[in-house]
């Protein structure tokens, strides 16, 4: 499992100094390139690369509301499922887990067709430990 962490800014909240739910889209997307940055995998996010991994789905849920300066510990697992691939985000302050998440992705080529999963990528995922499913356990 990968750790990331975010402070939260004062231009991620509302009003009320609470952060506005369009920003954990974002945290898990920072948290998803942080991991590839780590596996090696980066070149997938650039937009020179033969492949790219689009999102096919997002799903965010809610638990806790995180606030102004908090210190966010951002988990990320992924698996792969056939050519695609699922990360599934859970996001603590401390010990509480404030929300979780998922993105499934696919790989397309420059044509922007879908391609087989890239030989690295599948290795990346071969050695990722997916501890339990944080969506459907919340």
């Amino acid at each position: 499992m990968f750790h990331y962490e975010h402070r939260v800014q004062f231009y991620e909240t509302d009003l009320m100094g609470i952060v506005h739910h369009s920003n954990y889209l974002r945290f898990f997307e920072e948290a998803r390139v942080a991991w590839a940055h780590a596996k090696g995998l980066i070149d997938y996010q650039r937009p020179e690369s033969a492949a790219h991994f689009a999102v096919l789905s997002t799903q965010v849920k809610h638990l806790r509301p995180a606030l102004f300066g908090d210190l966010l510990k951002v988990q990320v697992q992924a698996r792969r499922e056939g050519i695609r691939v699922i990360f599934e985000y859970r996001i603590l302050r401390d010990d509480v887990v404030l929300a979780v998440g998922e993105s499934r992705h696919a790989p397309l080529g420059k044509d922007l067709k879908p391609i087989r999963l890239p030989e690295a990528m599948k290795t990346a995922l071969e050695k990722e430990s997916w501890t339990e499913t944080w969506l459907s356990n919340s």
